[in-house]
């Protein structure tokens, strides 16, 4: 290396140096954001946040059948396929992050006819190394913004797998509940016709009147009415299952007409606050994935207005009709950003903007998170309240309805007592299967929002 050579790439190595310098001072640590969710919770007046474990939710209904429309869904339900597929797109955005160092190679060989009519071959070959230094972490920032965005898209696969199993167990708490409804309503028209009957042969005996037998006919009318609706919403329960789980309505293969009952269930409604919501919570891990990737944004912005050193060399093999020859080049080069640097500062601090949202929404999430948990808890507690005083009402009812049938054909009530008893008890039923689907309702909501089962059907 000539003198002026060395003279160069002296200066480089301290314009280098210089510039690592300035960039280890520039690099702003990252500060995963915190909140204190002990002080947060009501809950957490009586002790200590908990840890539910309860991954498996739904197979606290006991139902063979929603388990198995469960592992269909998560197997075969679209819309969870194309959130696989966008932490597929994620990391191949991520790859194509420029690298840092990179060769290009050259070849070609062409003939050149000279003035006296001969032909020379004239051949060569160049390799081609670049290297840019990344001095202030913008290449590195990149990357890391990159990578965040792929555990954003991975937690937006948890979230739309909990969407998955909401929308299934509330599917098919709503499919039970139409089904009862139809076995309540065929019931509830055997017993008016059994009526209609018993008043008709009173009518005969004159122990009732004309009037008696049109209303109770009208009950008989009244009731067979509201089938065909009841028919419409199960089969609207059937298509919404079957696409959910990514069938053809009509082709989902698995039985449900097969042991229809309302799913119940009995998880006590003081389950306690997951200490690790933020853990369970897609959501909240797909807002602080996008804190962190939109802070390492800023540091890729920042390194754009700073000077960017990169080494190069080439090496060039020619040959001319058999002479052949070698060049080299090797050195450095350091590039400006262009003056003045307005538009590279604007788009710094769009990118601070960009930071304080995302960390803003960040705590706007978990305050909802903490929302939805404890509006989950208050509601799954009343509707399990609520469950048992219907039940009651119903067996109470029933037990009227029996008495009066004893007495009215002992002159002990009137046929208005009678419809008046049946009517009661067909309320009554009828607000137990809603109280019945509210809790079962409620109890999916709650799951859903403490996060559990976000990881349902992964492998491992």
């Amino acid at each position: 290396m000539t003198g002026q050579g060395r003279r160069r790439a002296s200066r480089a190595f301290s314009v280098l140096t210089g510039l690592a310098l300035l960039a280890g001072c520039s690099d702003v640590p990252y500060d995963a954001p915190a909140f204190s969710f002990l002080s947060s919770y009501k809950s957490a007046q009586a002790g200590a946040p908990v840890l539910l474990s309860n991954a498996n939710w739904w197979k606290s209904f006991n139902d063979p059948t929603l388990d198995a429309l469960i592992e269909t869904g998560l197997a075969g339900n679209l819309s969870l396929d194309i959130a696989r597929e966008r932490v597929t797109e994620a990391e191949a955005i991520q790859r194509s992050v420029p690298q840092s160092a990179f060769l290009s190679p050259r070849a070609g060989v062409r003939g050149e006819r000279d003035e006296n009519g001969r032909t020379d071959t004239r051949a060569s070959a160049s390799l081609g190394f670049d290297w840019i230094v990344d001095i202030y972490g913008g290449r590195r920032a990149q990357i890391d913004a990159a990578g965040a965005r792929i555990e954003v898209a991975d937690a937006e696969v948890d979230a739309a797998r909990l969407l998955l199993l909401l929308n299934i167990a509330n599917a098919y708490v709503d499919l039970r509940y139409q089904q009862a409804s139809l076995a309540l309503r065929q019931s509830e028209l055997a017993s008016r016709r059994q009526t209609l009957e018993l008043i008709e042969r009173l009518q005969q005996g004159n122990a009732a009147t004309q009037v008696d037998v049109v209303k109770a006919r009208a009950l008989v009318s009244e009731t067979r009415s509201e089938i065909p609706a009841i028919r419409a919403a199960i089969d609207a329960a059937r298509n919404e299952i079957a696409v959910l789980s990514g069938k053809v309505p009509g082709t989902l293969g698995i039985d449900l007409d097969k042991g229809v009952r309302q799913p119940r269930v009995s998880l006590s409604p003081e389950v306690g606050i997951p200490a690790d919501l933020l853990r369970n919570r897609p959501d909240i891990r797909v807002a602080e994935r996008r804190y962190y990737a939109a802070f390492r944004d800023v540091a890729a912005a920042r390194a754009d207005l700073y000077p960017q050193l990169s080494l190069s060399g080439t090496i060039t093999r020619s040959s001319l009709s058999g002479a052949a020859g070698t060049e080299y080049f090797f050195g450095p080069a350091l590039t400006f950003p262009i003056l003045p640097n307005t538009a590279r500062r604007a788009n710094v601090e769009q990118r601070e903007s960009l930071v304080r949202q995302t960390h803003t929404q960040w705590k706007l999430t978990v305050l909802e998170a903490i929302r939805d948990v404890e509006t989950s808890l208050a509601d799954y507690a009343a509707a399990l309240s609520a469950q048992r005083s219907a039940e009651e009402t119903v067996r109470l009812y029933k037990e009227v309805v029996t008495l009066t049938r004893q007495i009215v054909t002992r002159d002990g009530a009137t046929i208005r007592d009678l419809i008046d008893a049946e009517q009661n008890v067909s309320s009554a039923n009828t607000t137990l299967a809603a109280t019945l689907r509210r809790a079962g309702r409620s109890f999916v909501a709650l799951n859903v929002n403490l996060g559990s089962g976000h990881g349902a059907g992964e492998p491992g």
